[in-house]
């Protein structure tokens, strides 16, 4: 089955309720409450039409703190950066290096939009769940993901129009692009290290404008550097070695593919485009030959000894075990990790085992042939995906979730104005005892106790009445539906298996599974229920607190279980 994402059908006017859902401007989540710290990043792809696109993103970033009390800390930034991939976006890499270290962690990190972020929907999947399982809460302030059980699958499908858009930009814009390379040698976008833009004057535009092009040209300041990286990397130097030198780049992430661009050997490559002679050459080839062998070993090496320190987009094509982190031990329930053991003949056998049986040697869960149980998670979630009724009927359920707890919050809301009318009537008697017969100590004490609690009880209304002000859920068309459910069964048949586990990620919460000698027993868990509860605050059982939540593992969703068996070989399966 192809992997392409059919467009939606041309009946679906602009201003559709797609289009119109895509451009709310959204409240803080009811996780941010004011007070909450949050960092801010920022994108854009260069050019004319984005000149101080971020300067403009941070003012609206800014205004939506104020306006919800939250507290905006770092500012990140990346100015002509394609949301392509992460490489060159030195504040992103920046960022996500600084959040390794958990006092560093803010509660909140707000995008203008998820293409902001991220235009490559494995880059957006892995980057999004390293960000959650660090407890920081993404929130975009033009996509309208509700705060409903089904908000990581609309996310999802946000990440996957936002890829199919950037493909298609990409087919478009090659065009004209490569006749600029060819013709003018002129190259859009911000050019390597070492390299300066030239303006070349390509005449008149339509509208009578000047169109200036640019030629990337060594930048004689900074070609000493950019020899002398290479020379020390020739000669076997570190990159920390390397960089304490020379301080090309800002942070080690950036030297990633620096060696490797041939640009610095005077040859552009540009797509599938290449121009021999494209430039003077900075690099010897002598030595440009001696840092590729020298890569080419520490990749040998890489790849052999330590598999995990691959970069997210590399590991996730090694990563052959697409349930890893969603299916469980139905007799302990512990997390199934991937094995594989080299066979005689050359192949290997790929299989789920109990880490508790592995462990503590006390679960007796036999090993599950991996092969038998992707198969037929992807043969069932095709299956319930190909009626787009189990789809609407996901966007309906939490619809009238999202409805329920709406009336729940107005309710609670109404509780806590009682008890908000009540303390004001006993500051208001105290305040006019102070005035009749004078203040006393102990007047004064229940005074400021009561004026404690009208505060805390007024935090705790507006946190409620933010709650009462849910999106009420997005509402598709039949034809959209039919088109979202057909593009997660497009994507479940990818032959890129980061592809497929990016879709299993999204809509799976949880996979028990069990074996007999013969057959696979198992029930796949798409939706997964989730009541907020409001209990009292313990200091002061008079106040309501606000109700909470935390996102589960896997795709937070209400209950939609699939229960599955199916045969097994005794004899071990080649892969």
């Amino acid at each position: 089955m192809s992997d392409s994402l059919t467009p939606l059908p041309a009946t679906i006017p602009p201003g559709s309720t797609v289009d119109t859902y895509l451009l709310i401007m959204l409240l803080p989540p009811s996780t941010l409450p004011p007070g909450s710290i949050v960092d801010s990043y920022r994108r854009d792809s260069g050019g004319m039409r984005q000149d101080k696109s971020t300067d403009q993103q941070l003012t609206e970033i800014e205004a939506f703190c104020r306006n919800h009390g939250l507290i905006l800390r770092n500012r990140f930034v990346d100015e002509a950066r394609s949301g392509g991939s992460t490489a060159g976006r030195d504040d992103f890499n920046r960022m996500m290096d600084l959040y390794e270290i958990q006092s560093n962690r803010p509660q909140g990190l707000l995008l203008w939009n998820y293409a902001r972020f991220a235009r490559d929907i494995d880059d957006a999947q892995y980057n999004k769940i390293r960000l959650r399982q660090w407890g920081i809460i993404i929130h975009s302030l033009n996509d309208s993901v509700p705060e409903g059980e089904y908000g990581r699958v609309i996310e999802f499908l946000i990440d996957v129009a936002n890829e199919e858009k950037r493909k298609q930009t990409s087919v478009d814009a090659k065009r004209g692009l490569k006749e600029l390379v060819e013709k003018y040698g002129c190259v859009p976008g911000t050019p390597p290290a070492g390299f300066k833009r030239t303006p070349v004057n390509l005449g008149l535009r339509r509208d009578k404008t000047e169109h200036i092009a640019n030629r990337w040209d060594p930048d004689p300041d900074l070609i000493p550097r950019i020899k002398k990286a290479f020379s020390m990397k020739a000669a076997g130097a570190t990159l920390i070695q390397i960089h304490k030198e020379t301080q090309i780049y800002g942070s080690l992430n950036s030297y990633r593919t620096f060696f490797q661009n041939k640009l610095y050997i005077g040859i552009l490559e540009f797509g599938n485009l290449t121009v021999e002679q494209y430039c003077p050459p900075i690099i010897d080839l002598e030595t440009w030959e001696a840092v590729q062998k020298i890569l080419a070993l520490h990749a040998d090496r890489q790849h052999v000894t330590s598999p995990t320190s691959l970069h997210p987009r590399r590991k996730s094509e090694t990563a052959t075990y697409l349930l890893s982190g969603i299916a469980f031990c139905a007799k302990c329930n512990s997390p199934l990790w991937g094995m594989t053991s080299g066979q005689r003949d050359g192949s290997n056998y790929r299989r789920y085992a109990c880490t508790r049986a592995k462990r503590n040697r006390d679960c007796d869960l036999k090993p599950i042939p991996a092969k038998a149980l992707e198969n037929e998670t992807i043969k069932q979630l095709t299956a319930f995906f190909e009626d787009p009724g189990n789809l609407q009927a996901l966007l309906d359920a939490d619809r009238q979730h999202n409805d329920d707890l709406t009336a729940k919050s107005k309710t609670a809301a109404k509780e806590i104005q009682k008890q908000i009318n009540t303390l004001r009537r006993s500051i208001s008697n105290i305040t006019n005892a102070i005035a009749e017969h004078g203040h006393s100590k102990s007047m004064i004490g229940k005074l400021s106790i009561l004026e404690k609690q009208e505060t805390e009880l007024q935090t705790q209304m507006q946190s409620v009445l933010k709650k009462t002000q849910r999106n009420p859920g997005i509402l598709l068309t039949k034809d959209e539906i039919y088109i979202l459910s057909h593009r997660m069964i497009a994507r479940l048949h990818s032959k890129d298996h980061a592809t497929i586990r990016s879709v299993l990620l999204a809509i799976v919460n949880k996979i028990i599974v069990d074996r007999t000698a013969s057959h696979i027993i198992g029930t796949i868990t798409i939706h997964s229920p989730r009541e907020p509860e409001s209990p009292k605050d313990e200091d002061n059982p008079a106040i309501i607190t606000a109700p909470s939540s935390s996102a589960p593992v896997g795709a937070p969703l209400h209950t939609r279980s699939i229960s599955f068996e199916v045969a097994i070989s005794t004899k071990r399966p080649r892969s």
